[in-house]
């Protein structure tokens, strides 16, 4: 079919969101759910309609290319990320190069609003610049391996009017777990999707919680998806749940690696399950290299004063094929340079966002890359780009 005629701009939130949710439905849910696209996905969330794309033939839309833009942790700063989701395009219409109009165009309104990277899980877009991002970590327990446990203090299903309570107490306690996203999120809970079993201190204020279901792929698993404040009882909830619903096992899903509930359970017996991702899974890419660097720039300088190159001065140049910067060291301190050259290089393609999330430890990424590295590259990244284990809980996933 013809593209003549086609037109692509920014989506309207009164004129466009119901085509935009109809046309996301036909295509992941047989046409169903329609009103929960509107009210809770893409409607009443972090839904970013300027960088967002639509196309249109007439008055029939056939194209969505959803951005949904929130604040990505990574250590003690803050990203600004571009989620992407609910990418379809009408079948009439696929292999004429429609999608691939529509997020050129949005990398573009990306790059003018400020965004530091985009973040996707998919398998169709690693030829536009994405690379691995992160792994499926799942932990999982045997239902005796949590029989000694003891409540300390009881615990009920939280309210959905209680879900503010519940995100300022995640951002207090997820404040340095890298991939996690900065709260509000979706703004609209409906008690199907809550699934949180909280506790409360003596003044009835939020002491903690656990969310959690049964997996999809096997109801006899307790599939933990979320959890803050005192592991112990953290796991003592879910050891009672595991009971009283006659589970067989609990299976921790998307909790940070430094979580203190995966702390406890690594001092005890578990088993870790970590699943790679060729072209698939959760993939990141650059959008604005010198941005993302200069927000990492207090980070450098914690790394590099606890390491060798504590009084190391010269200069890192960083390549991803479509963008360069240089990071000046002196003694500790870093600077954004405007050099167009460094005896160290480090050329690595879309993999150097990989390296500035820490999705992996650093040499086994520069290898997996095949990065070419200059003088002192290599060591520098080691010092720079350590694993920071990133998760983005599924609580947050567009």
């Amino acid at each position: 079919m013809s593209t003549s005629n086609l037109r692509m701009l920014s989506p309207a939130p009164d004129e466009h969101l119901l085509p935009m949710a109809q046309l996301a439905a036909d295509a992941f849910t047989e046409g169903k759910y329609v009103d929960q696209f509107c009210d809770t996905y893409m409607g009443n969330s972090h839904y970013d309609w300027n960088v967002s794309r639509v196309t249109l033939d007439g008055d029939t839309m056939i194209h969505h290319w959803g951005v949904w833009g929130y604040l990505m942790r990574l250590e003690s700063v803050q990203l600004k990320v571009a989620g992407i989701g609910a990418v379809v395009t009408h079948p009439d219409y696929r292999k004429q190069g429609v999608m691939h109009e529509a997020a050129n165009a949005s990398l573009e309104a990306m790059l003018s609003e400020g965004y530091d990277l985009s973040i996707l899980r998919g398998r169709h877009y690693v030829k536009m610049g994405y690379a691995r991002a992160w792994n499926y970590v799942t932990y999982r327990v045997k239902l005796d391996e949590l029989s000694t446990l003891e409540l300390r203090c009881p615990y009920r299903l939280l309210d959905v009017e209680q879900v503010g309570e519940m995100d300022a107490f995640y951002n207090q306690t997820h404040a340095d777990f890298t991939g996690t996203a900065v709260r509000p999120t979706y703004r609209k809970r409906t008690p199907e999707d809550l699934g949180v079993y909280a506790w409360f201190d003596a003044d009835g204020k939020l002491a903690g919680y656990v969310r959690a279901f049964p997996a999809e792929d096997n109801p006899k698993i307790l599939q933990c998806l979320e959890a803050a404040g005192d592991p112990q009882q953290g796991l003592a909830v879910l050891a009672d749940l595991l009971k009283s619903g006659g589970y067989e096992s609990l299976a921790c899903f998307t909790l940070p690696h430094q979580h203190p509930l995966l702390q406890t359970l690594r001092k005890g017996a578990c088993i870790v399950e970590d699943r790679y991702f060729d072209v698939s899974g959760w993939r990141v890419r650059l959008v604005d290299l010198r941005s993302t660097l200069h927000k990492l720039i207090p980070l450098f300088e914690k790394r590099l004063a606890q390491s060798r190159f504590a009084v190391w001065e010269g200069s890192l140049l960083l390549d991803t094929g479509g963008q360069k910067s240089v990071l000046q060291i002196a003694k500790g301190g870093v600077a954004l340079s405007d050099a167009a050259a460094s005896p160290n290089v480090l050329r690595g393609g879309a993999d150097i966002a990989r390296l500035l999330i820490g999705s992996d430890e650093p040499d086994e990424i520069m290898r997996q890359a095949g990065m070419t590295c200059t003088g002192l590259a290599s060591p520098l990244a080691e010092v720079l780009f350590p694993n920071l284990h990133p998760m983005m809980s599924h609580w947050d996933e567009y």
